[in-house]
């Protein structure tokens, strides 16, 4: 049997397409799961209660994560008892690490509702524009930080 170049070229040609078709998507699924990897380490209010019966009042608090891809910035959703009002900071890591420890600050208002203020979400985002929430669930489980009280005589 005699077998010609144009032939065993043929013949590397397809193994070396079928090796690719078999190969990449293996090689995408694991940099797609490499790209959402984000750890939620710590959150902590440095006030454990706000009185806004007189005026408006800051909530200091620091926050560490991780991100593979480096961290970028932290949305963080405050829920007030009756579910009915929202309020959102951002806090920027302007370090640019892969790990952040960042301080933020979030104003509540002299209207604010009183009582048991929640985090509803913590949203992680990297600096590809990978994100990951964290939620209220989640925060309770694994027991974060994650209420307020805040103190309203109206």
């Amino acid at each position: 049997m005699k077998l010609n170049c144009k032939y065993i070229q043929k013949i590397l040609f397809k193994g070396i397409l079928l090796l690719v078709v078999c190969i990449l998507p293996f090689s995408s699924y694991a940099k797609s799961d490499l790209k959402g990897e984000f750890n939620l380490h710590s959150v902590n209010f440095v006030q454990k209660s706000i009185d806004v019966s007189k005026s408006d009042e800051t909530l200091y608090f620091s926050l560490r994560a991780y991100s593979l891809q480096g961290l970028n910035k932290v949305d963080i959703y405050f829920e007030s008892p009756s579910g009915k009002e929202m309020i959102q900071t951002t806090c920027e890591n302007k370090k640019k690490t892969k790990v952040g420890m960042l301080l933020g600050r979030i104003l509540f208002k002299k209207k604010s509702e009183s009582g048991e203020w929640k985090i509803s979400k913590i949203v992680l985002v990297d600096w590809e524009g990978n994100c990951h929430t964290y939620d209220k669930k989640f925060l309770a489980e694994n027991k974060f930080t994650h209420s307020l009280l805040i103190k309203n005589k109206r």
